[in-house]
């Protein structure tokens, strides 16, 4: 089993085990952007370490057998979206058409039918 050498800010060098250590992959849209963390518990201090990482880190932690828990992008995200952006009079008259229909899933019906 490899030996992962990490620094506790408190107590200096700590050398753990893979399972003892966690890296995080938050994604972006571009990779340059992803969020990069690696944690652990400090087998001294018990205190919890996080640190940033980047692209290497990463590969070298999964080398040494670390789960990678990686968050995706939602898809949404990486649809193009035409049009420009609602405002403040688009939000004002929703509320003010909300607050005169009853039955909002028939006007909805009847809207997108025209």
């Amino acid at each position: 089993m490899a030996t992962i050498k990490a620094t506790c800010p408190m107590c200096g060098d700590v050398d753990l085990t893979p399972r003892q250590v966690h890296v995080r992959v938050v994604e972006a849209i571009e990779d340059d952007l992803s969020r990069r963390t690696y944690t652990f518990g400090c087998p001294q201090c018990h205190e919890d370490v996080e640190k940033a990482a980047d692209a290497e880190v990463v590969r070298l932690l999964s080398t040494a057998g670390v789960e990678i828990e990686r968050v995706p992008v939602p898809a949404e995200a990486r649809e193009h979206h035409g049009g420009a952006p609602i405002g403040y009079d688009d939000l004002l008259d929703l509320a003010l058409w909300l607050e005169t229909t009853d039955d909002l899933m028939a006007e909805l019906t009847a809207r997108t039918a025209s």
